[in-house]
């Protein structure tokens, strides 16, 4: 009896390993089946990217598709300002929005901003209801309804990133700079109300990086609190840099090789999100190309690779525009850094993308192996539950 049942938990323990190994097994086969070279072997950031829409796709198809090589993605509602967010996430439609993101793998990063483009000008988002005296983020009133809004956002949908600012140096350098410290401390204040209803949400702000480089902006990173912040996020389109002149950085291989690690030097060990790279593949337009795609995101997991990156999201799946809109004059660079083409006809960068998101995300083997400990827990504490029903079943025996 008791070399049975010592059979028995060495089949049950061995099996669990099992699992937890296949786990990681499957992840690693996912990598290796790949046909191209990155230069990493693992990552312990998530990848992102828009889910754009391509001629004639459904919402399934694309998000779908998004969820194949992805993680994570922007939730950004166009036409929708900030303080009715709350509202326009109770909306069936929206709810079969987020529905469709989560079942196709995705996990939406949450959106809040301040400011918005109105006739070609930056300019701090308020309600028409408010005074029409209401000009800045100190502004008492103000103030409490974006807290309110985040903290109801947080308290209905715990979201796992919540981005409260994005590219926050356009407001700083294209509208107003004396507000931007009234930013900065609400920015504390809406971090105490979001971790009070929702502790595990991760709360950041985006800057645009290649600004923030061409102006000299670091300082502004600097002002933030960072006990009150869990992440420092950024936008790069490098090759947009001297746009509509010439490009600072015809070719991925033009820049200098501190182009992304220097940004350490002011968010110390703060994790980093870049919430948005890429890199344009139209000739016309900014002299770029497919293999140049290729050649960024190589050139970027090379020079990322000791940096303590929680996210990297590429601009979006598919092209904004078609070939042929190319010689639009609405046309810009950025229209063409999709992974994909308008019509849904795969770049070069494609494959690299999947490549990168089959590789071994780290984070993945504790999860097995917790659940290989959890189940070995069960199993112990089912097997002495057993052992003491028997001795208490022997007991009434004797007794009989």
């Amino acid at each position: 009896m008791i070399l049975m049942k010592y059979k028995i938990v060495s089949f049950i323990l061995i099996f669990l390993f099992a699992i937890a190994s296949g786990v990681n097994a499957t992840v690693v086969k996912k990598a290796k089946c790949e046909g191209v070279s990155l230069p990493i072997s693992s990552r312990s950031f998530l990848i992102g990217v828009t889910p754009t829409f391509k001629l004639n796709g459904t919402l399934e198809e694309i998000y779908g598709t998004a969820g194949s090589v992805a993680d994570v993605m922007n939730l950004w509602f166009v036409n929708v300002p900030w303080y009715n967010t709350t509202e326009h996430l109770k909306k069936p439609e929206t709810q079969g929005l987020l529905w469709l993101i989560n079942s196709s793998g995705l996990t939406p990063i949450f959106q809040l901003n301040f400011w918005t483009i109105k006739d070609g000008k930056v300019v701090l988002q308020v309600p028409p209801y408010m005074n029409s005296t209401t000009t800045n983020l100190g502004t008492p009133q103000l103030r409490q309804l974006w807290i309110e809004q985040a903290v109801n956002i947080s308290r209905n949908h715990h979201p796992k990133y919540f981005c409260i600012g994005n590219e926050v140096d356009t407001y700083y350098w294209n509208c107003s700079q004396d507000d931007f410290d009234n930013y900065v401390s609400l920015v504390r204040e809406t971090y105490d109300g979001i971790k009070a209803v929702s502790p595990y949400t991760r709360v950041f702000v985006v800057f645009r990086l290649d600004t923030i480089d061409s102006y000299n902006g670091w300082f502004l990173i600097e002002k933030f609190d960072k006990n009150k912040i869990d992440l420092f996020g950024f936008t790069s389109y490098p090759y947009m840099l001297g746009y509509p002149g010439p490009a600072w950085y015809e070719n991925p291989r033009d820049m200098p090789s501190n182009y992304y690690t220097r940004i350490m030097n002011y968010t110390g060990d703060k994790p980093i999100a870049f919430s948005e790279i890429g890199w344009t593949s139209s000739a016309r337009l900014r002299g770029g190309s497919e293999e140049e795609q290729v050649e960024f995101l190589l050139w970027f997991l090379e020079h990322t690779k000791n940096m303590p990156l929680e996210i990297v999201s590429w601009l979006c799946l598919h092209d904004l525009r078609t070939v042929e809109e190319e010689t639009s004059p609405n046309a810009k660079p950025n229209d063409f850094a999709g992974l994909r083409y308008k019509n849904g006809t795969e770049k070069a960068v494609w494959s690299y993308w999947q490549a990168l998101y089959a590789i071994t995300y780290v984070s993945e083997f504790p999860e097995a192996w917790l659940m290989f400990i959890s189940l070995m827990l069960v199993t112990i504490v089912a097997i002495s539950i057993h052992k003491v029903t028997i001795k208490r079943s022997k007991a009434s025996y004797l007794n009989i």
